[in-house]
């Protein structure tokens, strides 16, 4: 949470969480995008953990990022609903102006951290290896979620002084 805290101040809303698996053999990519494109918030602000649950490697499709690219705001993108090959509709296109990518490659256990603005994706996994990673979402209170996504929100540091998030009561009980 440290790390998260440096990032986004002492007050910290926890909204999300989603294992990204890539199966053996699996021939689907990840086009380079901007997770911040696919999110109902308001501003900017969200920071992701990225938890390697197998070693993520160039063999089995590590995630890549473009170094810098958070800085240049939010980016045009093309809608790619008809790439079968591609998880995600959505493609930032032009990456080769940008600086070259970086693989991020992962012992189980180790963690990356991105930001919503940052250029990510990754290739087909070809190899006979799993790749997965559990990806954590934060962000701080000022930012607004729409969709009714306020309601997952919970306080995970400090406060909400908007009282924007929903922040559940914990169970009482098992």
């Amino acid at each position: 949470m440290a790390v998260v805290k440096d990032l986004v101040g002492e007050n910290v809303i926890g909204w999300g969480s989603h294992f990204f698996c890539k199966m053996p053999g699996d021939r689907k990519r990840v086009a380079w995008h901007q997770d911040a494109s696919y999110w109902p918030l308001t501003p900017s602000k969200a920071v992701t953990i990225w938890l390697a649950i197998d070693d993520a490697t160039l063999e089995n499709a590590c995630m890549r990022y473009i170094p810098r690219s958070h800085l240049l705001g939010h980016l045009t993108y093309r809608l790619s609903e008809s790439d079968e090959a591609n998880v995600l509709n959505q493609t930032v296109e032009g990456i080769e102006i940008l600086e070259p990518p970086l693989n991020v490659e992962l012992k189980a256990g180790e963690v990356s951290v991105h930001s919503d603005l940052l250029l990510h994706g990754s290739e087909t996994n070809l190899s006979q290896l799993r790749r997965c990673g559990l990806t954590l979402r934060y962000c701080p209170p000022d930012v607004t979620a729409g969709l009714g996504w306020n309601a997952k929100g919970v306080i995970v540091s400090g406060v909400d002084p908007s009282g924007h998030w929903a922040n559940a009561p914990r169970p009482a009980t098992d």
